[in-house]
């Protein structure tokens, strides 16, 4: 079964946040092994697809990967009706998901006001959270933001028969936003290693997106956050 990438997004007027979304899992598409299966624009960006809620399904359940394009905070993000917040029945990769990734600023912030711990609550079995320390833009090219990810993720090695660098999850994104951002943002990600179901050690320091399925820290886990400059 192919890897399947999603894509969310909120315009508010600048068409370049759907196409950073979107051209992250339309870029993956190109290659064997990937999907583009949920693309969920404005209206369509619910917070019941990212919180667990009753009698339904959660849409980012049904992919590995997704890019999201919204607002951000240090304790949430924006959805088309409300929010999702840290204090939210937030369970990511409860279903399928592994990686979660928006350019929605501030959400994995840590500082002496508001430590990065408190997402932690959200990982089920999800790998990575990929973000922001600081506010990240949108415009003047940041568009080509979700492209890059996926580009240095993995697509330019898979289009290019190796001649292109296949980059872990955490390099990827770094480059990927100093394609796109100044030297005063500063990207971020919270991972997690542990044990998987069969109590054998997992570590996500050297994950890629790949076209099989990782194996899922589920206990004994260590939580690690890093960012850096643009």
């Amino acid at each position: 079964m192919a890897r399947r990438m999603g894509s969310w997004w909120i315009k508010d007027g600048l068409d370049g946040r759907r196409i950073e979304a979107q051209s992250f899992a339309s870029t993956f598409d190109l290659l064997s092994g990937f999907t583009w299966s949920q693309d969920h624009g404005d209206s369509a960006v619910l917070e019941k697809d990212f919180v667990v809620t009753s009698n339904y399904s959660e849409k980012t359940e049904q992919v590995d990967c997704l890019m999201m394009s919204s607002h951000g905070w240090p304790n949430g993000f924006s959805v088309w009706d409300g929010s999702v917040t840290t204090t939210d029945n937030v369970a990511f990769g409860i279903g399928d998901l592994e990686v979660w990734a928006s350019h929605a600023c501030q959400v994995l912030r840590h500082d002496s006001n508001n430590a990065v711990w408190r997402w932690i609550g959200a990982f089920e079995r999800l790998h990575y959270m990929c973000g922001f320390h600081t506010n990240s833009y949108s415009g003047g090219g940041r568009d080509k933001r979700g492209q890059w990810f996926a580009w240095y993720g993995g697509v330019g090695a898979g289009l290019l028969w190796g001649l292109a660098p296949h980059d872990t999850i955490r390099t990827a994104w770094k480059k990927a936003n100093r394609m796109v951002e100044g030297s005063n943002v500063e990207w971020a990600y919270l991972r997690t290693s542990g044990d998987n179901s069969a109590g054998n050690f997992v570590s996500t320091y050297n994950e890629k997106f790949t076209a099989s399925e990782p194996s899922d820290p589920v206990s004994n886990r260590t939580f690690f956050w890093a960012r850096g400059t643009c």
